[in-house]
């Protein structure tokens, strides 16, 4: 038997999450002076971005009683490294960064210029919502190789949070 509930997205959510993910991406340690990671933007042949997969999709949800109602979303986005730098140094260093940023988000210990650096907390989240956690799904890999020999090299990570509200009765 298939499952045809429709996908059911936390449209509100979206844009709280994702403003608070772009802060969150630029508070990383091992980002170099005046090097910031974009929403959804990408120069020709440089620059780091993150994009949404999709929009804050509603996992599940409970109601309580009262009104209560919990839900839990997740919030599935990528990061993207676009050089044109062909060294295998530099190859190694993308993908080290990406690596690492990756496993920043998940709040473990990762060392960047000989010191140990790891995230404390996500930050706070309007209207009810709490980020649970950011995982990777992937680490990171080259994803392409167009003209000019620009690379983007990828790392998919989803971001789960907590939406917690009353519906009016």
């Amino acid at each position: 038997m298939v499952n045809n509930k429709p996908v059911r997205y936390d449209v509100d959510g979206y844009d709280i999450v994702t403003n608070a993910l772009k802060d969150l991406l630029n508070s990383f340690p091992g980002l170099l002076p005046g090097e910031n990671i974009k929403f959804s933007t990408l120069e020709e042949d440089s620059g780091i971005s993150f994009y949404p997969i999709s929009g804050a999709v509603i996992a599940t949800e409970t109601t309580s009683v009262t009104g209560k109602v919990n839900q839990v979303c997740n919030y599935p986005f990528y990061v993207v490294y676009r050089t044109a730098a062909d060294s295998q140094n530099s190859k190694i260093d993308i993908k080290e960064f990406l690596d690492k940023l990756g496993k920043w988000l998940e709040k473990q210990p990762v060392m960047i210029d000989g010191q140990q650096q790891k995230l404390s907390a996500y930050p706070e989240l309007t209207e009810g919502r709490e980020i649970t956690e950011i995982s990777r799904q992937t680490p990171a890999y080259l994803d392409n190789t167009s003209e000019g020999n620009v690379q983007d090299w990828v790392i998919s990570l989803a971001l789960r949070y907590r939406n917690i509200f009353y519906r009016n009765k």
